[in-house]
């Protein structure tokens, strides 16, 4: 199964929504992005779906959906457990100047991303086949993304030193319900410790109504 004409126009219909500029080179990007993730998807388990709509809505717009925050700025973004690529390969896509490094510490999934990476001659992407801990410590990021990665304790715990003076860290969650202990505890761990701020943003993605998403926003003041 290769991306359709619908898919083209889910794109369209979410960039639109995010207000992010885009070119036939973008969609174009998306396309090999896409079609070489079915590819690979077959052999190795990279995502749960091998739905081009799906990965459209609930992957790339869901990516997409932290670029109001973010803006059209020259950042430093570290994204934690990469996996796919998701968030960091469509924020990539969207803006050459925000200056992406995907950790991922699975050898085929880095191994995809390599590949994806060459393919769209991204000279913003760079992959770092590691785990997060084992990073270097004297490198500092404007962001810090997380997606589907686990409790906001431990994204918190791994991020935290890689931060700039004035930085986010951004957490990709679901139902709120299920949400706000996590926040509790997360807001107890920083109190008094860090000059950090925690915050809730209600997303909406395009065409998927059905599903709550959140964004845990955690960031120096």
């Amino acid at each position: 199964m290769e991306i359709s004409f619908n898919e083209i126009l889910l794109l369209e219909e979410g960039f639109k929504y995010f207000n992010i500029d885009f070119l036939t080179d973008t969609i174009e990007k998306f396309t090999e992005f896409i079609n070489e993730l079915l590819l690979w998807n077959k052999k190795t388990n990279l995502i749960g779906t091998n739905e081009p709509s799906e990965i459209v809505t609930k992957h790339i717009l869901d990516s997409l959906s932290i670029y109001p925050l973010l803006g059209k700025k020259n950042l430093s973004i570290l994204d934690i457990g990469s996996g796919a690529g998701f968030p960091g390969l469509p924020l990539a896509i969207i803006w050459k100047g925000y200056k992406v490094t995907a950790v991922e510490r699975r050898n085929r999934r880095a191994g995809f991303l390599r590949n994806i990476s060459n393919m769209l001659e991204l000279k913003n992407f760079k992959v770092v086949e590691k785990d997060v801990r084992d990073l270097d410590k004297s490198l500092k990021y404007d962001i810090i993304t997380a997606r589907a990665f686990g409790d906001l304790n431990l994204i918190y715990e791994l991020s935290k030193n890689y931060l700039k003076e004035r930085a986010m860290i951004i957490a990709f969650k679901g139902r709120i319900s299920e949400l706000q202990k996590e926040v509790e505890r997360l807001r107890e761990k920083i109190k008094d410790k860090d000059r950090l701020g925690v915050r809730i943003e209600e997303v909406k993605i395009p065409n998927l109504d059905e599903e709550e998403r959140h964004l845990v926003v955690i960031e120096t003041i």
